[in-house]
């Protein structure tokens, strides 16, 4: 996946190998995920804030755009975790078992969030 190419002296370079692309940045890989990452945070801040107003606006279409803010909350926060493991935690330079291990159990909770999120909550009658 991606790979950072490292000095002697144990500093990262600003060169980054993902998906088969070498992509050299200025400043560092860090700032440039860094950068991603406050972007993600500023669209889920908008989306969220835009979401809410929609869902007052329209009560008829509260429980679809409900959904619809959830998996796209859902969505960008699972890649901004990813990107802080894969670079920050450096995933990246360990065993791809190590991945699996990490990644298996957000994939697992990820259905279960999407399956409890598909469940009316008037379906529970006993």
């Amino acid at each position: 996946m991606a790979e950072a190419t490292h000095h002697e002296d144990g500093q990262h370079s600003n060169t980054v190998r993902l998906l088969g692309f070498e992509i050299t940045v200025e400043g560092g890989i860090y700032t440039v995920v860094f950068g991603g990452l406050a972007i993600l945070t500023v669209i889920e801040v908008l989306s969220a804030e835009y979401l809410k107003e929609a869902i007052h606006n329209a009560p008829e279409a509260a429980a679809t755009l409900q959904a619809i803010k959830a998996i796209l909350l859902l969505g960008i926060a699972i890649i901004k975790s990813c990107l802080v493991i894969w670079f920050y935690m450096h995933l990246r330079d360990e065993k791809r078992v190590l991945a699996v291990v990490l990644l298996l159990p957000l994939l697992i909770a990820s259905l279960s969030i999407m399956y409890l999120l598909a469940i009316p909550p008037i379906g529970y009658g006993v």
